[in-house]
């Protein structure tokens, strides 16, 4: 215990020296001043900022924190670190904004929670991809299934799927053994809500490891909808072959994917590029920064490609 209290100490001691804005502040920045869509100097700055909290969070009290039991003080010391504010900010900010959400006919609505997990609401339904949050379960009442492309820790809350099963609500990955397990040729249709999966590489040694995810809203009989395309942690753009024209390509950025021949093949309006900040990883090692993330969106040099923050809130619509 005395170690994890010099832990903390340690961690909010050097942030505040570097730092000029609350943790409150740099979130207003980004979910309520500019947006992945409205890229400010503002925005880049308060990135910045918030890239001192992060690099000074290790792995190992993140681990730490999440093996952590709930509602101890173990707990509420870990939390009250800038960083582990934004991140139960950014939950909060979901399980507020989801249900009091309109959403319009034929649009989408997405939030990112964390890592590769957003939340999609369209004017009926409600699901999740790839949630990983420690206290993700509590968004379990308000979605209506859940997808996930791989079995590792960062791409699941186990904890959310325990309860999403308990509601009686369909978790669908390729190695749960719970009635809804899919892969390459599967197509499933959850109301108006039709998905189409393809099972593919990870990496040269995890051979059909990570389901994709064609989901198209709204569709009616057979008929285009607003489609999405999840790629999880796919790696080989070969392997990637939607059947009809993507709205919204949703990737992992850094997994060894050739981003610029994913998205010249995919073809999609719209380009959300995700798996930064995932503090599991080293801070030397495959935690990826808001700034490596800014270079690879701009090195596409390609309009309408995006960069979400935790917390943030995006509505998507056809683009003609």
């Amino acid at each position: 215990m005395k170690r994890l209290f010099y832990l903390i100490c340690a961690a909010m001691l050097l942030p505040a020296l570097a730092s000029a804005q609350t943790i409150e502040e740099m979130a207003d920045i980004f979910w309520n001043k500019s947006s992945c869509r409205n890229f400010t100097a503002e925005r880049r700055a308060a990135m910045g900022e918030m890239q001192t909290y992060v690099d000074t969070f290790t792995h190992t009290l993140f681990n730490e924190y999440l093996a952590t039991p709930a509602g101890t003080d173990k707990e509420r010391g870990i939390e009250g670190w800038g960083l582990m504010k934004y991140y139960n900010m950014a939950l909060d900010k979901l399980l507020k904004e989801v249900p009091a959400t309109e959403v319009k006919k034929g649009e989408v609505v997405v939030w990112q929670l964390y890592n590769m997990g957003y939340i999609v609401k369209t004017q009926t339904q409600c699901f999740g991809v790839d949630v990983y949050h420690k206290h993700a379960e509590r968004l379990a009442p308000m979605i209506d299934f859940l997808l996930i492309t791989h079995n590792h820790a960062d791409h699941q809350w186990k904890p959310l799927t325990a309860e999403m099963e308990r509601q009686g609500k369909a978790v669908y990955s390729n190695f749960l053994d719970n009635g809804h397990k899919v892969s390459t040729g599967d197509e499933f249709t959850i109301g108006n809500i039709s998905v189409k999966v393809t099972t593919v590489d990870h990496n040269a040694t995890l051979k059909n490891f990570v389901n994709t995810y064609e989901i198209n809203c709204y569709a009616s009989k057979g008929k285009k909808g607003y489609v999405m395309f999840f790629s999880g942690d796919a790696h080989n753009y070969e392997q990637l072959n939607p059947t009809t024209a993507v709205d919204v390509f949703i990737p992992h950025l850094a997994v060894g994917l050739n981003m610029a021949e994913a998205v010249k093949k995919i073809n999609p309006k719209e380009v959300l590029m995700s798996h930064i900040l995932e503090l599991g990883h080293s801070i030397t090692k495959w935690r990826w920064s808001y700034e490596y993330g800014i270079n690879e969106c701009e090195k596409l040099n390609r309009e309408r490609v995006y960069l979400p923050v935790w917390g943030e809130k995006i509505a998507l619509k056809k683009i003609k």
